[in-house]
């Protein structure tokens, strides 16, 4: 066991919301200690480049391998919720979509974080990140016209807090080739010289006094285990799924769960690993006569699944409607996706079976014609914006190395299913608009002729996450909510949490623009009361 020298605060997760954590605070002058788990973005290329996501999502060293427990759905398949790993976190993997979700969307979160209250960070991070919308290519013209004709309206941006009926061309966090992620726009080529970033450091374990009061962290780094101690506030920001784990691995939990794995309680929590939330996606696959040509998920509708074409736009939003090329994306999907659903269990943990199938996939888009084979295949992702479902967390283990029990509980909730299938009649309306009328269904989700319960066994075998898990920690005035309205975690001195595990209810949109946002905020109430 080492020591470190002791910091004034200690951020745990170089993500979204970490990276402008960590860098604010630094620009303080306090001493500030970053803790990522994986490695430094440049080891890493593709996470700087606006087109380097599809390499990213293939790339171990750049997505957490991680797998749910079985779904209690009739397929008994466990769904990948693997997450972005390195500086930047899942900001520096995904399509670099930035939203800020619809005005409803925060009005059930506790006082002082409704939308107006929430618009100057949001300001501040667009005035950083400098985010801006792609043009439509004519394919994707195509598809606004034909969402247009199913009763959508146009609308581009989509940064107003209305997300009611619309469809356009999306904000975006690039520049040019680069992408300008959190970590880019804080972090990159300029950070604060009283900051420490210390990479490949898995954190274990949160070091806590009598007092409940956080006195440091343990972590191992290169096969040591090493301890950092602080003076002043620990942030975690390991995301939905790592920050509950961490807090219940340090006592900080549901005391049943707790005791059942032998860890010392702390503060019984009940709270944390609950409520976990996320946007399942149904996709709808379609063959276009002409080739797709675009290569960026770029536009995006939102709509209640449920409302007609023609009536007032005038409930909330809960479904969101993405269309994507199948081309330039399928094989690093499949590199991604091919070894995690050949290989189940520990199988996955041998490189050189993985090495084997991805091989194999790539002697597969070696073969003349297969890439002009898939040219015209597009699809449309329903995505369950508004879940009624909820899901949890658990330990199975003491052990750190030990994976949690991550039950996604998809489409559990009667509601749930009765949007996904308003959902996905909207999303063939659209497709069968005039101005998609040589595109043809190619899987059972997009043809309107598919039976109910063959609907629904290619529902669970298609879904899977669109990586926006949320509230597993969330805040709230009520006993079972972990966090206060300031991220402090009730009943511990010294720690908040200040990334997606926050949000008491999930925004209909993407949700690395809120994520930030929560970052942005942290920082300013740690600053309001204190100094180092």
């Amino acid at each position: 066991m080492t020591s470190t020298a002791q910091y004034d605060h200690i951020v745990v997760g170089g993500g979204s919301a970490g990276c402008i954590v960590a860098a604010r605070l630094a620009e303080s002058g306090a001493r500030v200690l970053l803790l990522e788990a994986g490695d430094e973005a440049g080891d890493h290329p593709e996470t700087l480049s606006s087109d380097g996501f599809k390499d990213a999502f293939a790339n171990d060293a750049t997505m957490f391998h991680r797998m749910a427990s079985p779904q209690i759905d009739g397929s008994g398949k466990a769904k990948f919720v693997g997450t972005g790993r390195g500086m930047g976190g899942s900001g520096s993997v995904n399509g670099m979509v930035y939203t800020r979700g619809d005005v409803r969307d925060f009005e059930n979160w506790p006082a002082g974080w409704q939308w107006d209250d929430n618009l100057p960070a949001f300001q501040a991070i667009e005035d950083k990140l400098g985010i801006r919308s792609r043009e439509p290519t004519p394919f994707v013209q195509r598809f606004i016209d034909a969402a247009c004709a199913a009763g959508l309206e146009r609308k581009d941006g989509m940064n107003d807090g209305d997300l009611r009926g619309v469809v356009g061309a999306n904000t975006m966090n690039f520049e040019g080739e680069w992408r300008r992620s959190s970590y880019v726009a804080w972090l990159h080529g300029n950070r604060p010289a009283s900051l420490t970033v210390s990479c490949q450091s898995q954190a274990t374990r949160i070091l806590f006094d009598e007092q409940r009061r956080a006195t440091g962290v343990e972590y191992r780094q290169n096969g040591q285990t090493k301890q950092a101690t602080l003076s002043g506030e620990l942030v975690l920001t390991a995301g939905a799924l790592e920050t509950p784990r961490l807090l219940m691995l340090s006592g900080v939990g549901p005391a049943a769960n707790l005791d059942e794995v032998g860890i010392s309680v702390v503060q019984d929590a009940p709270g944390v690993g609950q409520h976990l939330l996320d946007h399942p996606n149904v996709g709808l696959v379609y063959k276009s006569k002409d080739p797709v040509d675009f290569t960026y998920p770029q536009v995006y509708a939102f709509d209640n699944a449920e409302r007609p074409a023609d009536a007032p736009k005038d409930q909330k939003a809960d479904t969101c409607f993405v269309l994507f090329a199948v081309s330039p994306t399928i094989k690093h999907t499949m590199l991604r996706m091919g070894p995690v659903t050949a290989l189940p269990g520990k199988l996955y943990h041998i490189a050189p079976l993985r090495a084997l199938i991805r091989g194999l996939i790539h002697l597969i888009f070696a073969i003349p014609g297969v890439k002009r084979s898939l040219g015209g295949i597009f699809g449309l992702l329903v995505i369950l914006g508004k879940p009624h479902s909820r899901g949890s967390i658990r330990l199975r283990s003491a052990n750190p190395d030990e994976p949690a029990d991550i039950d996604l509980a998809y489409f559990r909730e009667s509601r749930d299913k009765e949007i996904v299938e308003a959902g996905i009649r909207k999303a063939r309306s659209i497709a069968a608009q005039p101005q998609l009328a040589d595109c043809r269904p190619l899987n059972p989700t997009a043809k309107p002729d598919t039976p109910p319960d063959k609907l629904w066994a290619a529902i669970h075998g298609v879904s899977m996450t669109t990586f926006h898990f949320a509230g597993t920690c969330r805040m709230g005035d009520d006993p079972d909510s972990p966090l206060d309205s300031e991220l402090r975690v009730k009943g511990l001195a010294n720690v908040r949490v200040a990334d997606a595990s926050a949000m008491p209810e999930v925004p209909v949109s993407a949700l690395n623009a809120p994520s930030m946002m929560i970052g942005y905020r942290a920082a300013d109430f740690i600053l309001g009361e204190s100094t180092p």
